[in-house]
């Protein structure tokens, strides 16, 4: 049955059909071998993949991500770290790179963050001369990259799916998602020294309060979900929903972008993207209850184990897999198959489980920039209206320097754990 199952999911994948799809049927197809009653057991194994509360965040997160986005909290984050980088070399691009840091704080969305910032940042860059192939490569990049920045919604379904307590996925997230940024703006330093790019208009010191004032209430946002998530104060789900809640009293009520009017169409939105989102958890559901019937994670975990005798090896391993799935399909169903394979295997050889959600989530930072899949990618070349074949050749570098960052963050788990151990999600002994 199982090769039935991967030969359907692999002609679904060639043949061009949409990943929730391609595992719908693969699902059908070994369902159907199953058991005679396959059709009534498929939309029981979808549903019961989306029905946990946790699972709630999600819709949550990318509505108050796409209510900011409309309501002029994402053009303010833009022109708050535009005051302390903009006159630099490059500083156009920290603003970039800084900007999706804040704004994945508020939505935990990377298409939704690439789309809010980029909209704001990509017609600024090409009116300062930016090359429109870099800028391009370096709003995907960046979009991509905060993804990993909580609250994150592959965090949270990485914790979900291989029950790992998601506040101490939060709290590890920081530190690897502020060395992705201080390594990606050495790169943008490094270019616009060579490309000499220029630097953004000055400011008087009043126009910098006026600036600071105006931009507070977007900025406090995320403190206050980040803070309220690791002080204990609220749970991750209820973040959520405080930061809807939130993001409509600011937009409404303090810079009144948005209107009751323009809610309708917002709601319309998000529930594409949510619908989106969790058609993929569903199937993929269905599609991990096929391999767990035919024992296929438990062998592939007998198998990592077999040949990964040191946690050194498995994280190796682990990377190649990750960075060769995301070539060719979405992360997340690649995420709900193989963590709660992947997260045993590695407890077994000594690892703690929030250091290896964390690494597996930077692998799928790179996932989403890297063609022909990498939907951040396809956000920044929509924004810009260039073809993806004219965007690779200036992606390599930056996909270097997050190679060397995920190595370190894979290798050194002090980043990764230092902050939850000191919140007491890690213990030692």
């Amino acid at each position: 049955m199982a090769t039935v199952v991967v030969i359907v999911l692999f002609v679904a994948l060639l043949t061009s059909v949409p990943i929730a799809v391609a595992l719908g049927l693969a699902s059908l197809a070994g369902l159907l071998l199953i058991a005679p009653n396959g059709l009534v057991l498929l939309p029981q194994k979808i549903l019961s993949g989306m029905d946990a509360f946790t699972l709630l965040a999600i819709p949550l997160f990318i509505l108050a991500g796409t209510i900011m986005g409309r309501g002029g909290i994402a053009r303010r984050i833009v022109n708050l770290a535009l005051i302390f980088v903009g006159r630099i070399k490059g500083g156009l691009g920290f603003v970039v790179i800084l900007s999706t840091m804040f704004f994945s704080g508020v939505c935990g969305s990377a298409s939704a963050d690439t789309a809010a910032i980029g909209s704001t940042t990509m017609p600024e860059m090409l009116r300062r001369k930016y090359p429109r192939p870099f800028a391009t490569a370096l709003l995907a990049a960046s979009g991509a990259t905060a993804s990993i920045i909580p609250p994150s919604i592959d965090l949270i379904i990485i914790g979900v799916v291989a029950g790992i307590s998601i506040g101490g996925l939060f709290a590890a997230g920081l530190l690897p998602g502020i060395f992705n940024a201080i390594a990606l703006m050495a790169l943008c330093y490094y270019y616009g020294r060579r490309l000499d790019l220029p630097l953004a208009d000055s400011t008087t010191w009043t126009e910098k309060l006026k600036i600071v004032a105006d931009g507070s209430l977007a900025v406090l946002m995320p403190i206050i979900i980040l803070g309220g998530i690791l002080g204990g104060i609220f749970t991750p789900t209820e973040a959520s929903a405080i930061a809807v809640v939130y993001g409509l009293v600011v937009s409404l009520f303090a810079y009144k972008e948005l209107t009751l009017r323009d809610l309708p169409e917002v709601f319309l939105q998000a529930a594409r993207l949510t619908g989106m989102v969790m058609l993929i958890l569903g199937m993929a559901s269905a599609f991990s209850f096929v391999l767990a019937f035919e024992r296929i994670p438990h062998e592939l975990a007998a198998l990592i184990v077999q040949y990964a005798h040191h946690w050194v090896v498995y994280v190796i391993f682990v990377n190649i897999v990750f960075f060769l799935l995301g070539m060719i399909m979405d992360a997340l169903p690649a995420l709900i198959i193989l963590m709660p394979i992947l997260v045993p295997a590695g407890v077994a050889l000594g690892m703690e489980p929030i250091h290896i959600g964390i690494f597996v989530a930077a692998n799928v930072t790179i996932s989403l920039f890297t063609p022909p899949v990498g939907v951040c990618l396809f956000v920044a070349c929509g924004l810009s209206k260039l073809p993806i074949e004219a965007v690779i050749k200036p992606l390599l570098p930056f996909l270097a320097v997050l190679l060397v960052t995920l190595m370190t963050i894979s290798y050194i788990p002090e980043i990764t754990l230092f902050i939850p151990r000191l919140l007491g999600y890690v213990v030692d002994g």
